[in-house]
């Protein structure tokens, strides 16, 4: 099948019925290695979600967000990791991708009031891991679980 739909659905039946999809999640970083976090409904988030649209690629569906959320053409997205469906994924087939943008542009999306009235927060790995740690939870499910299954390091490529 390759990654081909069978079907189109809404999302809401999608997720409401455990169905297997594709999702894009995307951690924008410093120069510095630190993670620009997004507030969800259930606590700190990736810097983005979504879903693909029909016949749109996870690349392509990450280049959209990038654009559409966060004002940002012209990055070259890595592929973090690729994660089968499981429970842990809300049966997604789930592509992580990371973005590096600029110090400066990081701390001014940061900012109070720039893109949330409290700010966003800006962390290190070591902070990340403490935030995943942190009961009740800070961070929302599939980040924490991301964090603490390390999907988030970046792998390195033998030559």
């Amino acid at each position: 099948m390759a990654d081909r739909p069978l079907c189109l659905l809404p999302e809401a039946v999608l997720l409401r019925q455990g169905l297997r999809h594709r999702a894009v999640a995307l951690i924008l970083r410093d120069t510095s290695g630190r993670a620009l976090l997004r507030p969800g409904a259930d606590g700190w988030d990736f810097s983005s979600r979504a879903l693909p649209q029909a016949m749109e690629a996870t690349e392509d569906c990450c280049q959209r967000l990038l654009e559409t959320e966060w004002n940002l053409a012209g990055l070259a997205p890595r592929v973090l990791r690729r994660v089968d469906a499981c429970a842990d994924t809300g049966m997604a087939f789930l592509t992580i991708f990371t973005a590096r943008i600029p110090a400066a542009t990081a701390r001014e999306m940061a900012l109070p009031g720039v893109l949330a009235p409290d700010g966003l927060p800006l962390v290190d790995a070591v902070e990340l891991a403490g935030l995943a740690e942190q009961d009740p939870p800070i961070l929302a499910p599939l980040l924490r679980h991301a964090v603490r299954a390390g999907w988030l390091t970046e792998q390195r490529v033998e030559s």
